[in-house]
């Protein structure tokens, strides 16, 4: 949470005419009150006050592909691990710059199934979850990399002699240098059965 001082003059006001004083500010989490469906919004643009100008973030910023919000959520009880844990079903990508670009989305209908898709415009190709994490993360993809179970990045020996024989530098994902997440989707694993119809068992 965010904390308002005094000493540095944005201290909180209880009530009217009270003094202010040093408070937090922001809010708890409940697992609870989760949603079935978890969106994030990537800060993809800043907004400069000095220059008055917008640009594009094309920073690497990588996320899982499972999720556990245990860690962020206050009162966990007995019983609700399973409201915390979310599978990751689609990424729409921003390739571009600000006030120009071009959306698509890189999409796991099936969550039973690690298929990808990639969603642009009326073309529909299917990629695997390395191409999602490449095109997704941003910035450059070092080409050695891969995913292990886990979905941390990992090295792999050949990937790296092949670079060194084709003395290959590092390249970017499918969308170039300008393509990164703009929004990620989660959809909580207990509740996928749910969403598809189908039996839990068939998870």
């Amino acid at each position: 949470p965010e904390l308002l001082s005094v000493a540095e003059g944005n201290g909180w006001r209880p009530e009217k005419g009270a003094e202010k004083v040093d408070a937090h500010k922001g809010s708890s989490l409940v697992a609870k009150g989760l949603p079935t469906i978890l969106q994030f919004h990537l800060k993809r643009f800043n907004y400069n006050w000095q220059t008055d100008v917008t640009t594009k973030l094309n920073n690497r910023f990588t996320f899982p592909q499972s999720l556990d919000l245990s860690s962020v959520c206050s009162g966990m009880k007995d019983g609700e691990d399973d409201l915390v844990i979310y599978d990751l079903q689609g990424v729409v990508i921003h390739v571009g710059e600000y006030g120009a670009g071009h959306y698509y989305a890189y999409v796991r209908p099936d969550m039973r199934s690690d298929q990808w898709y990639r969603f642009n415009d009326d073309k529909v190709d299917k990629v695997s979850f390395q191409d999602v994490v490449d095109d997704a993360y941003g910035g450059k993809v070092d080409g050695t990399a891969n995913l292990s179970s886990d979905g941390k990045e990992k090295h792999g020996m050949l990937r790296r002699i092949r670079r060194l024989w084709n003395k290959e530098g590092p390249s970017y994902g499918w969308g170039g240098k300008t393509s990164n997440a703009y929004v990620v989707q989660y959809v909580r694993r207990r509740d996928i059965p749910m969403l598809y119809n189908m039996p839990a068992k068939q998870l």
